[in-house]
This record gives structure tokens, C-alpha cells and sequence, in this order.
């Protein structure tokens, strides 16, 4: 278990009305080892018992309470797999948990970039491929794919639509989101009549807005703040004690009861103690002080109820869920100099219930792949951009088995395996669904006790 992300959860603060998640509420959390231990991360039986589920259903047959649900599932939802426990697959929520927080010590230990991932990672990876002869067509997108002589014929279009080339090729890789894929299958012969891609009208996408505000500098400089790259800010100084032990803050639905916000969970970052081109140290050295900015990032997850505001409105939104969630003076929004707004609609993976019956294998086809965060739900216990990666990989071994390339076939790094506690517990847990299994998700003991006292006699 992480408990470093426990322990962020300050049961004795000094001010007692601070204090929101008592140790009894932090304890309610055990009532998730039933199904932690019954759900296996790689097995298909377990998506399918697990996956037509709301993951709403799994915490209240856990017995979690509320304040704990409030101030820390809740949150982790939000950001993680992006949405509501009434509209997250149980499967989901607990693979995604096992991965960033139950597994081991430090499972949340996550790594930032320390600038633009375009800049820092995307660019170079272009240059590298193109040096070795790989065709990059920036500007255009894929508007259908054909079969055609043992082969496939990929029809490109412009973003606006007309089309303006095609590709001859033996085999495609997709690494499209899943709403991309059910479009694209829709318009594509060689994709629709193939079975693994039948329901991908079925899947859903999360929307995503992102803000970067670029703030006038307040005129003193807080220093020796805790993680990221740099330890210094030029954020207003209530802002910056706020964030005083992380540059990231996350964020739950609901925060401060702005309507826009219900379903909407988020994350403030601090990009001067994260990017180096921000920092105060950089700029002290490299830039004149009339150009300075103080950067704030604030990304909201399920933004549908405001996706469509203009980028003034949406970037005052932003300052008002900085201003509730640190309980902060609002910034003025004359205090920013630039925005950029970012919008996503329904690019990211929903896991909602039933989302992981849909999921494809790498293969779809003869010499039809594809990969994603969103594939092969029941295989590699990995998640996010670790998913979309090893499935990338999984999906280039099995190009080059099928075509009989020798030197590029991808080896995948299996998943961590379960500590001897939890496979203590998972083979309690096989006994016990074995003996008495659960008409839906195992409940905790003191929920089982509850429901049999009130006469549920098949909990």
C-alpha cells in the first residue's frame, strides 16, 4: 500500500476544523480488500465479473466513508480515469488504483516533464524517425482504409476535409483514441467487417480542457518550496504556500460549488517549479524583467458543461477553481498577460461500465494492428501512456512475426508481481468466491453484516 499518499491525508492538523478525514474514516478504506484481492489485474474472468459493474457500487459494498470518498477517491477518479464512480467501470477503478496507489510503496511516484513534451519528447522522436527514412505527414489526417491486393490502401485527407493523398502499404498499426477508431471504422470497409471492431460506436471519450495562464509576477519571490525541478515562485504568495509541498495539486469534482464544475475533476500546476524555460533561476539569467511571467496550468477532466465558452470565460473559470480549491483571494483577470486554451472533445479513453468488453486485441486482422491505453483492457496491467506504449510495442511483435521481420520485434516488461501479502489475500479470495460467491461485487465484512441483519439473505 502507498502510504506517503495516506499520509497526505493530515488527520492532526493543529486546527481541528481542518481536519475533514478522521482515522476512522481513513480506516473504512480496508473495506476494499475483498475486491482488491479478488480482482485480478490480467485475467478476463475478472474484467467480466468486475467490468459491467459502477465502480459507485464497488465503494458503497466496500462501506468507504464518506468524508474519505470525498477527499480522496473521489479526487483520484477524477483524474485518473477521468469520471463520476457512477459512470467508471469497477474493473477500471481498481486496475487503475492498483497501478498508481495499492500496489506497492511509492506506486504514485509519477514523473513530470520538465518542459513542453512536444519540445522535449515529440520532436525528437520525429527527427530521429525521419532520419531513418520514416515519411511524417504533418497536416493531415487518415479519412478511410481500404483492402486491396493482399494489402491496404490508406486514403489521407486535409483537416479540412478534401482528400488529397493515398498510401499504398502490407500492413497499418493504429494509434488512434477510441472515438478516432469508431469514426474511422465507420468510413472503412477494411476496419468494419472485422470482428474485433464491431462495437467501437459503443465507446465513449472524455473531454479535456486545458488552460495556461501566463500571470504578471508578484513582486516578491517564495522560496524552498517542496518537489518539482525548482523550488522557487512568483505566484501570489497565499498561492504559492498553498502549493507549498507540491507544484501539482489534485482535484476532486465539485470543488467550491461552481455549477460548471459538478462532474469535473482537475489539477493546478506550478509550471516555474516544473519547466526550466520558467524558472525564476532562468529568468534571473536570460530574461528581462518586464518579460517575466508567473505560469499557472490548470486541467480540467469531463469538461463538457464549458467546453464550449470562449477562452476569456474558461480561463476566469480556471481562477475561480484555483480560488475554491486553495480557498485563496481569486486572481484578477487583469493579472494575466496570455492564455492558451486547449480543448479536447471526447479525445480521451472513458472506462465506463462495460467499456473493457469493446476493448480489441492487438491484432485485429491480417496485417490490421492496433494499440492504445484503451486496448487489450484485460492484458498487461498497465495503464495511461505505460499502456498505450506496451501495447505499442505488443502491436509491432506481432507485425513482425506475421511478416517475418527478425530485428524489430519489441519486448514487453510484464507488471510488477503482487507482493506476498496480496497473493496471500487473492488466494483467500479464490477460496472464498469459490465457497460463497457474491451476486455482484464482494462486499466488506461489516457491509456483509449490515445487509444480513436488515434480511438481505444473498448479499
Amino acid at each position: 500500500l502507498d502510504l506517503p499518499v495516506l499520509a497526505e491525508l493530515d488527520t492532526t492538523k493543529e486546527n481541528p476544523e481542518d481536519t475533514k478525514v478522521t482515522p476512522v474514516d481513513m480506516l473504512s478504506g480496508i473495506g476494499l480488500l475483498g475486491a482488491w484481492a479478488d480482482f485480478e489485474q490480467e485475467s478476463r474472468a475478472s474484467w467480466e465479473n468486475y467490468d459491467t459493474q459502477p465502480a459507485s457500487l464497488l465503494f458503497e459494498k466496500a462501506g468507504i466513508a464518506d468524508a474519505l470518498y470525498e477527499e480522496f477517491v473521489s479526487p483520484l477518479l477524477h483524474v485518473l480515469p477521468m469520471c463520476p464512480a457512477y459512470d467508471c467501470s469497477a474493473a477500471a477503478a481498481l486496475s487503475c488504483f492498483h497501478v498508481f496507489a495499492l500496489q506497492s510503496r511509492g506506486a504514485f511516484d509519477v514523473r513530470w516533464c520538465r518542459g513542453s513534451i512536444s519540445e522535449k519528447i515529440f520532436e525528437p522522436w520525429q527527427q530521429q524517425l525521419e532520419k531513418r527514412g520514416v515519411d511524417v505527414r504533418g497536416g493531415s489526417r487518415v479519412s478511410s482504409i481500404e483492402k486491396k491486393d493482399g494489402g491496404y490502401t490508406i486514403q489521407l485527407g486535409s483537416m479540412e476535409g478534401s482528400e488529397i493523398d493515398a498510401i499504398e502499404c502490407d500492413a497499418v498499426v493504429l494509434a488512434v483514441g477510441a472515438t478516432a477508431a469508431g469514426r474511422l471504422a465507420s468510413s472503412s470497409p477494411a476496419l468494419s467487417s472485422l470482428d474485433g471492431t464491431k462495437d467501437f460506436d459503443k465507446l465513449r471519450g472524455v473531454t479535456c480542457v486545458a488552460v495556461r495562464l501566463f500571470l504578471k509576477p508578484n513582486a516578491s519571490i517564495t522560496s524552498d518550496l517542496n518537489g518539482g525541478s525548482h523550488g522557487k515562485t512568483q505566484l501570489p504568495p497565499d498561492v504559492a504556500e498553498a502549493m507549498s509541498d507540491s507544484p501539482i495539486t489534485v482535484c476532486g469534482a465539485g470543488i467550491g460549488g461552481i455549477d460548471e464544475l459538478k462532474e469535473t475533476g482537475f489539477c493546478i500546476y506550478d509550471l516555474q517549479r516544473m519547466h526550466d524555460e520558467f524558472s525564476v533561476d532562468y529568468y534571473n539569467n536570460n530574461v528581462e524583467a518586464n518579460d517575466q511571467v508567473a505560469v499557472l496550468e490548470i486541467d480540467f477532466y469531463r469538461a463538457d458543461a464549458f467546453v464550449d465558452m470562449d477562452d476569456d470565460h474558461i480561463s476566469d473559470l480556471a481562477l475561480r477553481a484555483v480560488s475554491a480549491a486553495f480557498r485563496t483571494a481569486k486572481i484578477d483577470s487583469d493579472e494575466i498577460v496570455d492564455a492558451v486554451v486547449l480543448r479536447a472533445r471526447n479525445a480521451v479513453s472513458h472506462f465506463a461500465p462495460n467499456s473493457a468488453l469493446y476493448s480489441p486485441d492487438v491484432k485485429l486482422g491480417d496485417g490490421m494492428y492496433i494499440c492504445g491505453d484503451w486496448v487489450d483492457r484485460t492484458g498487461h496491467a498497465s495503464w495511461s501512456t505505460e499502456k498505450s506504449v506496451v501495447t505499442a510495442r505488443q502491436a509491432a511483435s506481432a507485425l513482425s512475426r506475421d511478416f517475418g521481420l527478425k530485428d524489430s520485434t519489441c519486448e514487453v516488461i510484464p507488471a510488477a508481481k503482487d507482493t506476498s501479502q496480496l497473493t496471500a489475500l487473492r488466494q483467500s479470495a479464490r477460496l472464498l468466491r469459490n465457497v460463497l460467491p457474491p451476486k455482484t461485487l464482494p462486499p466488506s465484512p461489516w457491509v456483509f453484516a449490515k445487509q444480513l441483519l436488515s434480511g438481505d439473505k444473498d448479499p
